[in-house]
C-alpha cells in the first residue's frame, strides 16, 4: 500500500506543492523571527530611555562634548538650554497625531544664549507642542511660543531624513513649510543662523507656553509594543502549515492506497 502511495507525492504537481509549503513555513519562521529582533531592538531602546531619564538633566554643551569625546550620539539624554525662540523660522512635522487626531508637531528655533563654538551652530530646533490640521501655516496661529528668555528642557534627538524606498520625501528647492523630517541640512538653507546638527523634543518650557495650543507631546511609549504577539502569530501559522499539510499528505496516501485495492 504504501509503495503504491508514494509516486502520487513525487508528481510534478505535488513536488510543486512540497515546495511551496517549505517556503511559506521558512517564511513565517522568518517573520516571527524578525519580530524578535524587533522587540529586542524596542526593549534596549526603552532602557536606554529610561537610564538616560534617571540620570537627569544636563547642559546641550556638556552633552555634545560627551558626543564628540566618544563618538556616540547622546539620543533621549535630557539636556537643558537657554535661549529666545525664534517663530518666524518654525515649521511643521507632518503626519503626526494626539490622541487619535491627525496634526503637526511645531518645530520652532531657539536662539542659543552665548553657544559653545563646539556646538557647530548658535541655534537648536525645538519641537514644542502639536497642533490640529487647520493650522497650517507659519508660525502657527495661536500657538506662538512664549517671548524673551526660556530655559527648554528635553530630550536630544538626531536630525532625521527620508530613507531610501518610498519613503515620502520634502522638495529638495524652495521654502519648507510643512516637512516630514527634522532634516537639519536642508532647513539650514531657509535660516540665516547656524543650526546645531540635532534638535530637542521639549518635555518643559520657562516660562510655559500659555493658551490650549500647542499641546504638550505626550510622554514615550515604554511599552514592548505588539511585537511578541505578532511573533506568537507568525509561529503558530507556520506550526498549523506544517501539521495541516501532513494530514493532507497522510490523506492523499490513504485515497491513493483505496483507489489501488
Amino acid at each position: 500500500m504504501s509503495t503504491s502511495a508514494t509516486p502520487v507525492l513525487l508528481r510534478p504537481r505535488w513536488l510543486i506543492g512540497h515546495v511551496l509549503a517549505l517556503v511559506l513555513v521558512v517564511l513565517f519562521v522568518n517573520l516571527g523571527a524578525w519580530q524578535l529582533r524587533r522587540l529586542d531592538a524596542r526593549t534596549a531602546n526603552n532602557e536606554l530611555i529610561s537610564s538616560r531619564s534617571a540620570a537627569g538633566p544636563v547642559g546641550l554643551a556638556t552633552a555634545w562634548a560627551e558626543f564628540i569625546r566618544s563618538g556616540e550620539f547622546p539620543e533621549y539624554t535630557v539636556v537643558t538650554v537657554t535661549g529666545r525662540f525664534a517663530a518666524e523660522g518654525e515649521v511643521l512635522l507632518r503626519g503626526r497625531s494626539l490622541d487619535g487626531q491627525p496634526g503637526f508637531n511645531l518645530v520652532t528655533p531657539l536662539i542659543i544664549d552665548a553657544p559653545d563654538p563646539s556646538l557647530g551652530g548658535v541655534a537648536v530646533l525645538v519641537e514644542r507642542g502639536w497642533v490640529p490640521y487647520d493650522h497650517d501655516t507659519v508660525p502657527a496661529a495661536d500657538a506662538p511660543p512664549p517671548a524673551g528668555t526660556v530655559e527648554v528642557i528635553g530630550r536630544l534627538r538626531p536630525p532625521s531624513s527620508a530613507p531610501g524606498g518610498l519613503a515620502p520625501r520634502d522638495p529638495e528647492e524652495g521654502v519648507l513649510v510643512q516637512t516630514y523630517y527634522v532634516d537639519t541640512q536642508r532647513l539650514q538653507r531657509q535660516l540665516p543662523y547656524e543650526l546645531v546638527p540635532a534638535y530637542v523634543t521639549a518635555t518643559s518650557i520657562v516660562p510655559p507656553q500659555t493658551g490650549d495650543l500647542p499641546r504638550p507631546l505626550p510622554a514615550d511609549d515604554l511599552s514592548a509594543g505588539p511585537h511578541l504577539g505578532y511573533a506568537i502569530q507568525w509561529f503558530a501559522f507556520a506550526v498549523v502549515g506544517v501539521v495541516g499539510y501532513a494530514i493532507l499528505l497522510r490523506k492523499v496516501r490513504r485515497d491513493a492506497a483505496a483507489r489501488a485495492s
